[in-house]
């Protein structure tokens, strides 16, 4: 399946887009964690957002509590709900809900035949799974308002950032 990257000059593959997201979650695992940390996560994000000029609502949950919530200017309560169908996809699958639904949609899977409803899940990119360096899934780092690979890459970048180590993007 032939995908074209918007805004970008390269023509990736499906297949090639999922190669990038999967060393992502493997080269993003937190070793420490701490909610105060969350908290100077979720604000390096909202400065990123601002410097773009985006309008997003910035999540971050552990173990389906939101630790940190806020938006930049434009953000709406669409935004917001979005987000929480991220989240849910992200810590429920411990893949990115963009890794996930492109898994999916290859192998022709809705989330209905999935057994999970579109009120509460989505296959968008913009949720990433917080993950230890254990592999544990413990909680989502979610944007919600620009296009969805740019949702995606906001927040895997912020988390590349944080942990102080460089990614691949997929933009």
């Amino acid at each position: 399946m032939r995908t074209a990257v918007s805004g970008s000059t390269v023509s990736r593959t499906a297949e090639d887009i999922i190669a990038i997201l999967e060393r992502q979650e493997k080269a993003l695992r937190f070793h420490t964690i701490s909610l105060s940390s969350l908290s100077d996560l979720g604000w390096m994000m909202i400065g990123k957002a601002r410097e773009m000029g985006a309008s997003v609502y910035v999540q971050i949950r552990i173990a389906g509590d939101t630790v940190f919530a806020s938006a930049t200017d434009g953000a709406t309560r669409n935004n917001i709900m979005w987000a929480r169908r991220k989240a849910n996809t992200a810590e429920m699958s411990g893949q990115s809900s963009m890794l996930n639904g492109l898994i999916n949609r290859m192998k022709g899977r809705s989330l209905e035949q999935r057994g999970l409803s579109s009120l509460d899940y989505t296959e968008e990119g913009g949720s990433f799974p917080i993950l230890l360096s254990s592999a544990a899934v413990i909680g989502s780092v979610t944007v919600s308002g620009l296009r969805s690979e740019e949702d995606h890459q906001l927040a895997a970048s912020s988390i590349a950032h944080f942990l102080g180590i460089e990614i691949e993007s997929i933009l």
